[in-house]
């Protein structure tokens, strides 16, 4: 008589790395996002900043798996695992270690939900959660992220501090071993920003973001490990916080005045 044993699932990585070995990706109408790019990723808390249009966006697809590689070879590695993005097998296993936060984007069926935790629970569900696990998991979640007050509410009765609120909490609802985050607090005033990124980067999580705040990154108590700017779909610096803001910021000033002075020489 044969005996047979459900698998366990695997151990999720307190942290994961991500490598990319000559990367890049265009996208079909031939647009550049990234030129080939090589790199490695280790760092708990990493920000990465450009001018619109820089490549910040497609690098993270790329780090996230949401987008294939169409040169070089991405790789994501955590404990014994070695992860290609573009293999079908590894891409289902990334969908489970890596959270994709897309500044306050929701699913749409969080909308036709009765309230946010039901919203939160059925997401789980669909993953074989059981239930006491779900709701463990959302009262915690909800508690750090300050939308205890508001889960019986709709997700259409949601201010737009609540919703960017909501997207993280819902990313880590699955228990990834990291957030990658597409400008987390995109269109928040200073306090709504203040309250995002208290409550993301006091999470014990690795989190890998793009941003246009460089004050955000700057500040220590956010512990903003290392920062890539990008311009021109390549990265160009990669440093501290506060020498990258240095950076960032003359690169704007070098290219303000290289437009002023080509419009001058125009006249």
């Amino acid at each position: 008589m044969g005996f047979f044993f459900k698998s366990k699932e695997l151990p999720r990585p307190a942290s994961l790395a991500f490598t990319l070995d000559q990367a890049g990706h265009t996208y079909d109408d031939g647009h550049v996002g990234l030129a080939p790019t090589s790199l490695t990723i280790t760092e708990r808390r990493v920000a990465i900043i450009g001018l619109n249009g820089a490549g910040k966006s497609t690098l993270l697809g790329l780090v996230d798996g949401s987008l294939k590689a169409t040169s070089g070879i991405v790789t994501i590695s955590g404990g014994e695992e070695r992860l290609d993005p573009s293999v079908k097998k590894d891409a289902k296993r990334i969908e489970d270690l890596v959270g994709k936060v897309r500044r306050e984007e929701i699913p749409n069926n969080f909308y036709r939900a009765e309230n946010i935790s039901e919203a939160v629970s059925e997401a789980l569900k669909k993953h074989k959660i059981a239930e006491g696990e779900r709701h463990a998991r959302i009262g915690n979640l909800f508690a750090h992220f300050d939308l205890a007050q508001v889960a019986r509410a709709k997700a259409s009765e949601l201010d737009s501090e609540k919703r960017h609120l909501l997207a993280i909490a819902a990313a880590l609802s699955f228990a990834p071993s990291t957030i990658v985050a597409d400008e987390p607090s995109k269109g928040l005033d200073e306090i709504g920003t203040a309250h995002v990124a208290r409550a993301l980067f006091s999470y014990d999580k690795q989190v890998i973001f793009a941003t246009h705040d460089t004050d955000m990154i700057r500040r220590s108590e956010y512990a903003i490990d290392r920062t890539l700017v990008l311009d021109d779909h390549r990265i160009v610096f990669d440093g501290t916080p506060n020498e990258a803001v240095t950076y960032y910021e003359n690169l704007i000033r070098r290219k303000y005045e290289e437009m002023s002075s080509a419009e001058t020489s125009a006249k």
